[in-house]
């Protein structure tokens, strides 16, 4: 018997040692403010947040309108993904003439601070600015609030976050689109055509047609770098869109979506489910046997 008890102890202590890092930050406390201070280096720069997304106490994201609308995928982290979602995301800002949540610019030191947010995922837009002959730029960025200190697995609620960002010259450019399929066996879903309209500050520059004629792929020449510019297509209810950018190419992908089960709960887990009630339950489950196993050696007797 005492051998039996010392298996079950053992398997106990095995659950224990299960990675639980996500986890073990525990619930998200929906009472406390959050903050966000944002550095670039570069004062007077105007930033502005979107509130893409609110979060419950599990680390679920559920997408608010008119985000919801549009036919993109918001998951859980991941820096490339988040990077090619902020400058999908963009477009539709400028297309939807979307008021920011919060705007400011930096102070002298190139800080900015945004106090009393609500919890959830934001969308981060800045404006180009010059200083002497220079142009400072950021590209768009998503961040969570609160977000999740993995080292110390816990939910931070005063964010800190360094901009990426880089020095340009006042010239003129190319802009390139490139339309990608990615629809293998489902081919023949895919429209003859597709129009893609060119933002420039917000406003439209242009539209064009993108089809086999023209190998899906146009080039804008003669472009200011002072500008900002983004990219939307016409919407696809058969395929969700991302949009990357690569030197002057910006690429849209289009995926096929494919016939999935419908599921009730629209909260998207960003880290993943809490696995600590499953741990509970192996600790329930391995008691009751233990006590089953002894009451049977009892019986026996």
């Amino acid at each position: 018997m005492k051998k039996l008890l010392k298996i079950m102890i053992s398997i106990f202590l095995c659950c224990l040692c299960i990675p639980l890092s996500i986890q073990a930050a525990g619930k998200i406390n929906k009472e406390q403010d959050v903050s966000l201070t944002l550095s670039c280096s570069h004062e007077n720069v105007p930033f502005y947040l979107y509130y893409v997304a609110s979060i419950n106490e599990y680390g679920e994201l559920s997408v608010n309108s008119p985000f919801s609308d549009f036919n993109v995928n918001i998951t859980g982290k991941n820096d490339e993904a988040w990077n090619d979602l902020a400058l999908t995301l963009a477009g539709y800002v400028d297309q939807n003439e979307m008021v920011p949540s919060a705007s400011k610019k930096t102070d002298e030191k190139g800080d900015v601070y945004f106090p009393s947010l609500d919890q959830g995922l934001y969308l981060i837009l800045s404006e180009k600015t010059s200083s002497n002959g220079m142009i400072y730029q950021s590209s768009p960025s998503l961040i969570l609030l609160p977000s999740l200190d993995e080292i110390n697995n816990e939910w931070i609620y005063d964010v800190s976050a360094n901009v990426k960002g880089e020095e340009i010259e006042d010239t003129r450019t190319s802009i390139k689109v490139q339309k990608v399929w990615k629809d293998s066996g489902y081919e023949n879903k895919r429209p003859s055509s597709i129009m893609v309209q060119l933002y420039k500050d917000g406003q439209i520059y242009d539209s064009i047609t993108l089809s086999e004629e023209n190998n899906w792929q146009h080039i804008w020449e003669n472009c200011s770098t002072k500008s900002n510019y983004t990219l939307v297509e016409q919407k696809l209810d058969s395929y969700t869109v991302q949009v990357s950018k690569e030197g002057i190419t910006y690429l849209i992908t289009n995926t096929y979506k494919t016939v999935t089960p419908s599921i009730p709960n629209k909260n998207i887990p960003f880290t993943g489910q809490l696995w600590w009630p499953v741990l509970i339950l192996i600790t329930l489950g391995l008691f009751f046997i233990l006590i089953g196993l002894i009451r049977r050696r009892q019986n026996e007797r």
